[in-house]
């Protein structure tokens, strides 16, 4: 058998295991394989040299050291399949160590987290108190939480329990090809690459709680619009995450904030909790994740410092 012969069967046999964005980029890899390997290659001949060939031609096309480790990663699970599942005989050897194709530099100084100053945020929430919008309120959330883009664009009002103070995530919206929509729904009329799914990983379901100047924010909305409405959009229908970029950018500068990308709202939050004084005020919250305990751990150093 071709090595895509197997790769074709290997993915649609795990199409149903995974998320449809993980689907779309197995795809992806496919293509990208066949840039280099020929249709017709028999899987049998792909050994070593013949893969090191391959790896050293991704370089040249400016490949990533990391994509192409996860390049690797994909061939070695077709391989496995093909032994495994299909029973193919003289399946060459995948026990290569990484570091034969990609090179790791031991030596690379991590760069300093981006986030935003106290006087930025300050200005971003008096330019949304001034010009009250779905947008605004979303890049709000995310200050306070610290969720992805794609967990807010998917955030209903429903997801939100007062009583408790936590906000639940469980659904995020993603970015899909009309092409490989049309993959799962064939004879669906695709009108919008927007889609909602489950969170990114298991632990990615989970409960953020709401500091008091955000819960009073978030209840001010809910007693106008239903439980089933995104916060995004204040509709019954989500936004994309590249539409949100957008407005984000757009609320930056109205504030006269300096551009950073949406997730350095996620590396401020910690910087930001712990500047408020509302976060002393986190009462009945169990600390049931290391993030909660770690704001909570935090904010009690500080105050104890602030005594000395």
């Amino acid at each position: 058998m071709t090595f895509f012969e197997v790769y074709d069967l290997w993915l649609e046999e795990h199409k149903p295991e995974v998320k449809v964005t993980t689907f779309a980029a197995y795809k992806y890899v496919r293509k990208t394989f066949a840039r280099v390997i020929d249709e017709d290659a028999d899987i049998c001949t792909l050994d070593e040299a013949k893969m090191r060939e391959v790896f050293e031609r991704f370089l040249e096309f400016g490949m990533s050291n990391n994509y192409r480790s996860d390049m690797l990663m994909v061939f070695r699970m077709v391989m496995r399949y093909a032994s495994r599942n299909l029973g193919i005989q003289n399946i060459p050897s995948i026990d290569w160590r990484v570091k034969n194709i990609v090179k790791r530099s031991c030596n690379t100084t991590r760069q300093r987290v981006k986030r935003f100053t106290i006087d930025e945020y300050e200005r971003i929430v008096k330019t949304f108190e001034n010009n009250p919008s779905p947008s605004g309120l979303a890049v709000i959330v995310t200050m306070f939480t610290g969720m992805r883009i794609g967990e807010v664009c998917g955030l209903k009002f429903a997801d939100i329990d007062f009583d408790e103070g936590v906000i639940h995530i469980q659904r995020t919206c993603v970015n899909i090809t009309k092409a490989v929509q049309k993959m799962y729904h064939p004879d669906e009329e695709i009108k919008t690459s927007c889609r909602l799914q489950v969170p990114k990983s298991v632990a990615s379901d989970r409960y953020i709680p709401i500091v008091p100047k955000l819960r009073k924010i978030l209840q001010n909305y809910a007693r106008i619009y239903p439980a089933e409405y995104f916060l995004a959009t204040l509709a019954d229908k989500p936004t994309s995450t590249r539409t949100l970029r957008e407005w984000y950018k757009d609320l930056l500068k109205k504030a006269n904030v300096p551009y950073l990308n949406y997730h350095c709202l996620s590396h401020s939050k910690f910087f930001y909790l712990l500047n408020i004084s509302e976060l002393s005020i986190l009462k009945n919250v169990t600390a049931n994740d290391l993030e909660t305990s770690y704001i909570l751990f935090l904010s009690q150093l500080c105050n104890i410092q602030r005594t000395l």
